[in-house]
């Protein structure tokens, strides 16, 4: 008679987890543009340092992009203009926003963009 068949193991997909241990809060990833080590603008480097791969493979891909179709200068554009420097708030975009807020022109273009955004999202 084999004595294997009654020993059998309950197992949980449940961790084990020790409830006194406090818990450490994992500090938020924030896309920036570093300062140090960027070529241009940072915008590569703050990139490779989000994405958590070397800066010359995002450059590497934007030259893939630029070449093959012409749309990663207008990508590292985008990027320079949205991402904020590494200890600022704001990005160089916002921070044109900001300082013409008052002009109707400005308001005038920011509620269309603000239209066809939300008209593109709606027909999705």
């Amino acid at each position: 008679m084999d004595n294997d068949t009654n020993t059998t193991a309950e197992t949980t997909d449940t961790p084990i987890t020790d409830s006194a241990a406090p818990r450490m809060k994992e500090p938020t990833r924030q896309l920036r543009r570093p300062v140090e080590g960027r070529l241009i603008g940072g915008v590569c480097a703050g990139a490779g340092d989000f994405l958590g791969v070397d800066a010359n493979v995002v450059r590497l891909m934007l030259g893939v992009f630029t070449v093959f179709g012409g749309s990663g200068i207008a990508l590292y554009v985008l990027g320079w203009l949205l991402i904020p420097e590494t200890g600022r708030d704001t990005s160089i975009a916002q921070d044109v926003i900001n300082k013409n807020r008052d002009n109707p022109k400005v308001q005038n273009t920011v509620a269309k963009t603000r239209d066809a955004f939300n008209k593109t999202m709606a027909s999705r």
